[in-house]
């Protein structure tokens, strides 16, 4: 099974996709394309490419859960419109599950459970492999 962690920053999806290897332990694909933008939320046109691309990620990468990193629906950190409309696209993704989890889980998590993060994790990313992981590793 390969999960898709996700975490939605302004106009993009930044992806990491973890799987459990032949000895149970924690693996990470390397992959080509890491983000997704949506270049104009207003435009039809853009919002079906950007879920085109996704389709098209999760079939390549055979990704049965997409898990997203959640964000505050208001207050001060409350995540944009945009955002929330990629969210959305993300669960229209045909064929795969979409699960959510919060930030005290995965700050949780990072700090009881993961024994250490892939070689090379760009900084970027981390958030987006830290909620696939919470994911395979918590159920």
């Amino acid at each position: 099974m390969k999960i898709c962690g996700c975490e939605i920053s302004a106009k993009e999806v930044r992806l990491a996709v973890v799987y459990l290897n032949d000895e149970s332990n924690l693996e990470m694909l390397r992959l080509k394309t890491t983000r997704i933008e949506l270049e104009d939320d207003t435009s039809e046109a853009d919002l079906r490419s950007f879920l085109a691309d996704l389709q098209a990620f999760s079939r390549e990468h055979e990704i049965d859960t997409f898990v997203i990193k959640t964000r505050a629906k208001k207050g001060r950190m409350a995540g944009g419109a945009v955002s929330f409309k990629i969210e959305t696209l993300i669960q229209l993704v045909e064929g795969c599950h979409t699960r959510f989890v919060s930030p005290v889980a995965l700050a949780h998590f990072a700090k009881k459970d993961l024994e250490k993060y892939p070689e090379k994790l760009p900084v970027y990313l981390k958030n987006a492999f830290l909620s696939g992981a919470h994911a395979l590793m918590k159920g």
